[in-house]
């Protein structure tokens, strides 16, 4: 019987430190970073803002809450000076954001760039405990232009296709398809120019005896790590063929017409 009450009061305390334990402990409860942000070209873009809500125990003291960026420093706050910038991002984050929002976790990033693309942590801490968690951030930056063209070869045997996708960020990757098939391509070639953004083009042929006259062509792709695809779709014609065709046609009428007439 002594041992059974032993055991309960045992159980009972340690249940008390636990409880006290979590009570008086600084925790993150939510982190929002967006999975992508995708920036527009015609418009200056919002502000990437980002939220780290916390809990903290009311005896917990020395209270700091920062933020960092593929583990740099970007943001800190600490209640008896408030929040302030720090690296690269110094002259991008709003420090008055805290004010118009109410919560030191909340950050606003001005004119977010593609190589803001990274891993967000925000690291809470206090005299007796700390915590912290992240979440990986993909900008987007969508194509100034996107091409597809299908033209008939010099010695008129093949076909020639070019699909192009200019100025993008993340990396694209791009297929042509004909009849449910990825052709495999002649040519690729991938440029980064000095502001980070990617050019892509890729060449292939087909054989002209493999296209009837009219036939769809399409060229598509996606940008690497998210969902961003587009698609564009052109029409073989060959002019020759279909000369032919209404040659054809009109000789099959003449015939019909001049058999009625002998009849």
């Amino acid at each position: 019987m002594a041992s059974w009450s032993w055991s309960i009061l045992c159980a009972t305390l340690l249940a008390g430190l636990t409880l006290l334990t979590v009570t008086h402990t600084v925790r993150i409860t939510n982190l929002r970073v967006p999975h992508t942000y995708t920036l527009e070209r015609d418009n200056e873009p919002d502000p990437l803002v980002l939220d780290c809500e916390y809990e903290m125990g009311p005896r917990e003291k020395g209270f700091v809450l920062k933020w960092l960026f593929n583990n740099h420093s970007i943001y800190q706050w600490i209640p008896s000076v408030k929040g302030f910038a720090m690296g690269f991002m110094k002259a991008k984050i709003d420090t008055k954001i805290f004010s118009m929002e109410g919560s030191p976790g909340v950050i606003s990033i001005k004119n977010p760039d593609w190589n803001m693309t990274g891993e967000y942590t925000c690291a809470v801490q206090t005299f007796e405990s700390t915590d912290k968690r992240s979440a990986r951030l993909q900008i987007i930056v969508p194509e100034s232009d996107f091409m597809l063209e299908a033209r008939m070869g010099g010695e008129q045997t093949d076909v020639d296709i070019m699909c192009a996708v200019q100025n993008v960020f993340p990396q694209p990757v791009l297929s042509v398809i004909f009849d449910t098939h990825i052709l495999d391509s002649v040519l690729t070639q991938l440029d980064q120019n000095p502001s980070g953004l990617y050019s892509m083009t890729v060449r292939t042929r087909i054989p002209r005896d493999q296209l009837e006259s009219p036939t769809p062509i399409t060229c598509a792709f996606f940008l690497l790590g998210t969902n961003y695809t587009k698609r564009r779709e052109t029409i073989f014609y060959d002019k020759a063929t279909n000369i032919q065709r209404k040659w054809t046609t009109v000789a099959v009428v003449m015939s019909i017409a001049s058999l009625a007439l002998s009849s």
